[in-house]
């Protein structure tokens, strides 16, 4: 059976979207498989008057790559001012999450300008790794507001020169504006400890045709010196019929310790799981905060499966009762009047 993901928490964020990604290959810079798609040549494309970061340089969902294959800087386009595009998380007084895109300006522009201007050059490390590296979202204004991308300088192994990045760092931003792009996490994922999306893991594993998942009765995974934390979805239309579905948040909420121990005896009692075809529209998650124990999954329509997954040994599916499904059910009555 494939790995189960345990651990409900959002993913911690982080202060920029600038991190690099895992090396997977070294190479020699002599190897030209190892460097990225050779520049173009000539001069940067000159645009119309600018508008914003939002318009004409806009980062989600993928960084601006590009710029290590344009034309570099030259003589023809005299830079009077600088504008840095940037993704950051940003939490809301209410504890939401955002992803933020945010316009900032700079008009000392002489370290920067050197920087860009410096050639390309064959010199680099004594091997080359394939890891994303880090391209500033970049763009230089002249004084008539026309606007290019330029290029970027690249070592041997096709990467930004060392002091380019110091130079994009260290320009004096002034923020023009900052447009919020998405949110990432609700204020009520955040109040409960839940992330804002699920997979809907008992549709996912019984629909692996090589799961060595088997119907059992139910039983308790969780760490007894941890609380449960119960988490419920709903899966958005478009989801739904996926092999893999995922699912938005719905609810959610801290166990109390008579809460607990209601859903552990009602756990105990259920039955192995009949066969049934189909995937619900809203389910559970129940688990100990930071995958300390094991976690169950439950349907909350439909087929109305528990797939009981401890932190060792192998998991089970069981079938829910009325009287367990009332007890992870939304007190509030939100996820029961969901379209079912």
């Amino acid at each position: 059976m494939r790995q189960i993901v345990r651990g409900l928490g959002l993913v911690a964020a982080v202060a920029t979207l600038s991190s690099c990604g895992t090396v997977t290959v070294a190479q020699s810079p002599a190897d030209q498989g190892a460097r990225f798609p050779v520049p173009a040549t000539g001069a940067p494309t000159v645009h119309a008057e600018w508008a914003s970061c939002a318009v004409d340089a806009p980062m989600d969902p993928k960084p601006p790559q590009e710029a290590l294959t344009l034309p570099r800087l030259d003589g023809g386009f005299r830079a009077t001012a600088a504008i840095h595009c940037q993704l950051d998380y940003r939490r809301r007084a209410d504890g939401g999450l955002d992803l933020v895109l945010t316009e900032g300006r700079a008009t000392d522009l002489t370290v920067l300008l050197t920087a860009l201007r410096r050639p390309d050059t064959s010199a680099g490390p004594e091997a080359c790794t394939l890891e994303m590296p880090w391209v500033p979202n970049l763009l230089l204004l002249d004084a008539s507001g026309r606007w290019i991308r330029p290029g970027i300088p690249v070592d041997g192994c096709g990467k930004p020169l060392p002091d380019l990045v110091p130079a994009v760092r260290g320009l004096r931003l002034a923020t023009v504006s900052e447009r919020v792009v998405r949110e990432i996490e609700s204020a009520g994922a955040a109040r409960a400890g839940c992330s804002q999306d699920h997979r809907n893991v008992v549709a996912s594993e019984t629909g692996y045709p090589d799961s060595s998942l088997r119907p059992g009765r139910g039983s308790v995974p969780f760490r007894s010196t941890a609380p449960v934390r119960l988490c419920g979805y709903r899966v958005p239309a478009e989801e739904r019929g996926l092999a893999d579905p995922g699912g938005d948040f719905a609810y959610g909420r801290t166990l109390s310790p008579q809460q607990r121990k209601s859903v552990e005896r009602a756990l105990t009692t259920l039955p192995p799981a009949t066969d049934c075809a189909g995937n619900a529209h809203r389910f559970a998650v129940l688990a100990n905060p930071g995958g300390a124990g094991g976690t169950v999954y439950v349907e909350l329509d439909h087929c109305r499966r528990v797939l009981v997954s401890p932190l060792y040994g192998p998991p089970t599916l069981a079938q829910a009762d009325r009287t367990f499904l009332g007890l992870v059910a939304d007190l509030d009555g939100s996820a029961r009047s969901a379209p079912r």
